[in-house]
């Protein structure tokens, strides 16, 4: 075989492999794609390939018309592993539904556990639990993310921000 012809071969099997991995990449993303859309009807508004210890998922961001915002992260397999949902208030119909204990008792447990002043509130259902997230100024000046279980009142997590 010319040098020629070895060059030509090599190219074709290249290209061969290139495409194969494309046609993987866009069936994973037809996918998740759809995988989405059978759990809302929200508008898809973003969709990145991402990874996390090795490991590649897409990362789905979708708007609904009702205000709420949902973010997914979706295996290659089109399984999704994790799902929340913001909405705008507690009163929202995904919301209310799971919410046991009201905003003020959330904050109030918030509150406790680290005092200071509450400078944001978010309605989160993650993963089909409703939580109350407050970013709390502590009065020693550090900046907490705090979440509140919205049907028991636990504390989920706590994290300190930069």
């Amino acid at each position: 075989m010319s040098h020629t012809s070895r060059s030509i071969y090599c190219g074709c099997l290249l290209a061969l492999s290139g495409t194969a991995a494309i046609a993987q990449d866009v069936s994973a993303f037809d996918t998740c794609r759809k995988a989405v859309g059978e759990l809302t009807d929200a508008r898809i508004v973003r969709m990145v390939l991402d990874s996390e210890n090795g490991v590649e998922f897409y990362e789905v961001e979708a708007r609904g018309e009702d205000g709420a915002e949902w973010e997914f992260k979706c295996d290659l397999a089109g399984k999704i592993v994790e799902k929340e949902i913001e909405v705008p208030g507690a009163a929202h119909p995904l919301f209310a539904p799971l919410m046991k204990i009201d905003e003020e008792q959330a904050r109030k447990i918030a509150l406790e556990a680290y005092p200071g002043t509450v400078s944001e509130v978010e309605y989160e259902i993650e993963d089909g639990v409703a939580i109350y997230e407050f970013d709390i100024k502590t009065a020693d000046g550090r900046k907490m993310e705090v979440e509140v279980d919205a049907a028991n009142g636990k504390i989920i997590e706590a994290e300190e921000e930069n």
